[in-house]
């Protein structure tokens, strides 16, 4: 418990720090909304034309980029960068004295962190649905809820776990920046975050089904536009690739840990 307690009462710190970025998180909101009605607008006109996009109705489209809008938010980490500057610093020694776990000090300040966003982008998203309700398409059944929900508290853990071993090469790559960015877009690519990934070209298409990155974007919203009958399969495989990665998490830090360690001594 006490431990525990330990945690707790950094969530609640990073909570009010975060609330002190409430402006530019308005501003994102903002452009995004803006973004959702010049979309709407082009897949208006390209629908009124009798055209088609893939497989997808112009309601199913929107509603995949007005849930794109939050999931973008809720679920991908960029902890990264501040574990990145920590290693490059030496600030990473300061926590190494510390009575907390690394690994638990970032993925609690993450998700202190989202559950704030979380409450702006859904109200966000509910004003946009408000606005645009002919072009939103609802979910049938309440189970379909749920399994999009639990998708996407699985995607932000498996999201963490991911940024958070891009964080620990720093302990072995010098140009870790780079690699980041380049890694950053690959992931936003294949999860499905620009573009559903069924509109993809085939080759692309099987690449992501063997990529974990599909479950943070794409997996929770097919599973709400009702395109996935039975989902249980892929949660199954979901939760491999969370184990994987958690694993891997632990292995990098405590193999980086030491290598710090050599080069500081």
């Amino acid at each position: 418990w006490h431990d525990m307690k330990k945690y707790i009462t950094l969530f609640h710190i990073n909570w009010q720090n975060s609330l002190q970025y409430r402006f530019s998180l308005f501003v994102y909101i903002g452009g995004y909304s803006l973004y959702i009605g010049v979309l709407l607008y082009l897949w208006s006109a390209i629908y009124s034309e009798g055209q088609s996009v893939g497989n997808y109705t112009l309601s199913q489209l929107t509603t995949y980029y007005i849930l794109q809008l939050m999931i973008n938010s809720i679920i991908f980490s960029y902890v990264s960068w501040d574990v990145i500057d920590n290693i490059k610093t030496g600030n990473f020694s300061n926590f190494l004295t510390k009575p907390l776990d690394y690994y638990m000090y970032w993925f609690t300040i993450n998700i202190s962190g989202k559950m704030l966003e979380a409450i702006f982008i859904i109200i966000t998203a509910g004003i946009i649905s408000f606005f645009v309700s002919d072009y939103i398409s609802f979910p049938e059944h309440l189970s379909t809820l749920l399994y999009f929900l639990a998708a996407v508290i699985l995607g932000v853990i498996l999201a963490f776990e991911l940024d958070f071993c891009i964080g620990m090469i720093t302990f072995w790559l010098t140009q870790v920046r780079t690699f980041k960015y380049m890694l950053q877009t690959m992931i936003l690519f294949f999860a499905g975050a620009m573009l559903p990934l069924d509109l993809f070209p085939p080759v692309l298409t099987t690449a992501a089904e063997f990529l974990p990155f599909r479950y943070l974007v794409y997996f929770p919203i097919s599973i709400y536009l009702g395109k996935i009958e039975n989902p249980l399969p892929s949660f199954g495989i979901l939760i491999i690739w969370i184990l994987v990665f958690f694993g891997l998490s632990r292995v990098l830090m405590s193999r980086g840990i030491k290598r710090y360690e050599a080069v500081g001594a």
